[in-house]
């Protein structure tokens, strides 16, 4: 499994799940590695609760040809599953001026060629770092639903489905009965059809994570936690200098895998990395009647909640909230959660164990190209021991270990796995 190339020492700034991973590739590599985060433990921020989807079939661009109207809708109307809730934040503005500038067709096809062909990838070395360290996360290969309730959500799926054809993607529609027989507790639901992704999956992101910083601890990988991270460029070493706690730490090379927290890490650098913090909420509700659930995970097209059986638990998801670093939550930005699932698959979940229902919220790196930002940073002096890996967005699950093996090619500075034409410029 490990393969000795030449040993660095390198340190992965962040324990989240794109940080373990890239953790685990630089070990593969045969790197004497550490791994520094601000909590107590592995997966606690953005990996902590997501929802759990593989869904490398529908990683498509966010910024649109008809983006206008997504953006309206996510300043008027306070329903809508995107919202800008700080339309003057200066941040937004600059990030906001990138992203519509991809809103026409062919950036559109550019785009989504890149980033479903990378998403296939980055499964393939999911599945590949799940078979050979023998980690248990629930990883189910066996396709995911997308249920549209309407004839118009249906017409829609139709559209992507023939857009992502183009690019290789094998996916099909359903009639309303196929998918029933695909998903009996749907019987009793009112709904046109769904689409279906074979080979899209599941599994608990934050299971495989601590699971595998435990592999890697046990294999010689140092975790620091509570340790709080702070950069700057110094001019008498011509270098990056970092600090956690205050106390600079030492190594060949770093690796910036701190998500959202990015943006932040780069500031003190004097440089603006392309990411804006987008907020989701998830719940995770105790299954009352197994027989009323689903047995795999999927989305409403219309409510655009996702699904995903972890065991005796539901973990939903939804929501895009342009709303800055704010991480809070409120009872009202889960009703959607409940509302939607309800109509989906009646009596399925305990909503009255209130103890037992964890709710959460999350900032998702989103850069301006839906793309991660995957490259080297050189500073003035030539001092190129710093690597970005950030800016996954809203399937860093879906790309976690593709981009932790890119980001290991570009620290042992190899031809990358994955070519990187496309992805967000730094």
């Amino acid at each position: 499994m490990r393969a000795i190339i030449f040993c660095m020492k390198v340190i992965v700034l962040g324990a989240g799940l794109i940080g373990v991973a890239t953790a685990y590739y630089l070990w593969r590599d045969g790197h004497e590695v550490e791994v520094f985060d601000r909590n107590d433990d592995a997966a606690s921020e953005t990996s902590y609760a997501n929802a759990c989807l593989v869904s490398a079939s529908r990683a498509l661009p966010w910024p649109t040809p008809n983006i206008g109207k997504t953006i309206w809708r996510a300043l008027t109307d306070p329903s809508a599953p995107m919202r800008i809730v700080k339309p003057l934040d200066p941040r937004l503005w600059r990030w906001g001026g990138e992203f519509v500038s991809y809103a026409n067709e062919a950036q559109y096809d550019y785009l989504s060629k890149a980033k479903l062909e990378f998403s296939r990838f980055c499964q393939s070395e999911l599945e590949s770092t799940i078979a050979e360290t023998g980690l248990d996360c629930g990883y189910r290969r066996e396709g995911l639903l997308y249920i549209c309730r309407s004839e118009a959500s249906l017409e829609s799926a139709r559209v992507r489905l023939k857009h992502c054809a183009k690019f290789g993607v094998e996916a099909k529609l359903l009639s309303r009965a196929e998918a029933i027989a695909l998903e009996p507790a749907l019987s009793h639901t009112d709904f046109a059809g769904a689409s279906f992704a074979p080979t899209d999956a599941q599994g608990d992101s934050r299971r495989f994570t601590r699971a595998l910083a435990a592999f890697l601890s046990e294999r010689g990988v140092v975790f620091r936690y509570g340790a709080e991270i702070r950069t700057t460029l110094s001019v008498v070493d011509r270098g990056y200098g970092v600090f956690a706690n205050l106390e600079p730490l030492q190594a060949d090379k770093f690796v910036v895998a701190l998500g959202p927290a990015s943006y932040h890490f780069a500031k003190q650098l004097s440089l603006k990395l392309p990411i804006y913090p987008v907020k989701g909420f998830s719940l995770t509700v105790p299954i009352k009647d197994p027989s009323k659930a689903p047995s795999r995970g999927g989305i409403c097209e219309d409510s655009l909640v996702a699904f995903c059986p972890l065991g005796g638990f539901m973990r939903l998801t939804t929501g895009a909230l342009f709303a800055g670093d704010d991480k809070n939550y409120h009872a009202s930005n889960f009703e959607a959660h409940h509302d939607s699932f309800e109509s989906l698959f009646p009596g399925a979940l305990d909503w009255k164990m209130s103890a037992e229902i964890e709710p959460w919220a999350c900032l998702r790196p989103m850069t301006p190209s839906s793309l991660p930002i995957l490259t080297t940073q050189v500073n003035q002096f030539g001092d190129g021991s710093l690597i970005w890996n950030c800016g996954q967005g809203h399937i860093g699950w879906t790309m976690s270990c593709g981009s932790a093996r890119v980001a290991a090619d570009l620290v042992a500075e190899r031809d990358p796995s994955f070519p990187l034409n496309a992805m967000q410029r730094c």
